[in-house]
Parts: C-alpha cells; sequence; structure tokens
C-alpha cells in the first residue's frame, strides 16, 4: 500500500486488513486502517445509512462535514469526511473511503488530529486513490 510519507505499517489485529500509522507527534497518532466485512443482505445505501447511525451513536461529538460518491474499482463507492471527540475530548478529523464487492464492504479509514488534517490530506487522498480493496484477504 501506498503510505503517507512516514507511516509505518503494522500487522493488524483480527478485524482489521491494514493498520498504520504518522510519526508520533502528540497525544494522538494519526492512523490509518482498513477493513473488509460483510454486509449480510444489506444494499450499498442502506450499509452506508447504518454505518452513518453507527457512528452518531459511538463517535461523541460525530459531526459529518462531506459527503460524495465515487467510484472505487470500476464499482460504487464513497467517501465521508467527519469531525469527532476523541479519547479525552482530543478533535479528530476522519476521512474513509468505501465499496461494495460482492457484498463484503470495504472501508478505508484515516483518523488524524484536526491540527494535522491539512498536513495529511492530500497523502491520504493520494493512498486512497491507490487503494486496492479488491486485493483484501
Amino acid at each position: 500500500m501506498n503510505l503517507p510519507p512516514g507511516w509505518q505499517q503494522f500487522d493488524p489485529p483480527a478485524g482489521l486488513v491494514l493498520l498504520a500509522y504518522a510519526p508520533r507527534t502528540g497525544t494522538f497518532t494519526s492512523n490509518l486502517t482498513a477493513t473488509a466485512e460483510p454486509n449480510g443482505d444489506l444494499g450499498f445505501r442502506d450499509w452506508q445509512v447504518g454505518v452513518d447511525m453507527a457512528f452518531t451513536q459511538v463517535l461523541p461529538g460525530y459531526t459529518p462535514i462531506d459527503l460524495e460518491q465515487l467510484t472505487i474499482e470500476g464499482r460504487r463507492g464513497g467517501r465521508r469526511l467527519a469531525i469527532y471527540d476523541g479519547p479525552e475530548g482530543v478533535p479528530l478529523a476522519m476521512e474513509q473511503w468505501f465499496v461494495d464487492i460482492d457484498g463484503i464492504g470495504h472501508t478505508l479509514t484515516a483518523t488524524v488530529h484536526i491540527s494535522e488534517y491539512a498536513q495529511w490530506a492530500d497523502a491520504l487522498v493520494a493512498t486512497a486513490t491507490a487503494w486496492k480493496p479488491s486485493e483484501a484477504p
């Protein structure tokens, strides 16, 4: 995977396909994760509505900023940008790319301290552009 400069990839724990961290600069370490989970019988729209509802319930202060449709590997996908309150109220920005491939919901999620978002935004987009969810195990 084409990670942002200086980021390091680690063996992901169960439930993740990818885990990478930015160089540590403060109390929160920016990270990048990828998942591949079955969507059950949910269609694309219902899957994403459910994801947004879950974020509202589990991420304090979750505030969607942007949501757009994209084509990822020739399939209907999307990107969301949101902010929320992380551990100890640390303000975080979350940018997530998502696509359904044959009933498997693939997500690539970048979570960064809000003050570092501008620093990493272009590199994260480059990473997402190179992302190949169909190659996930």
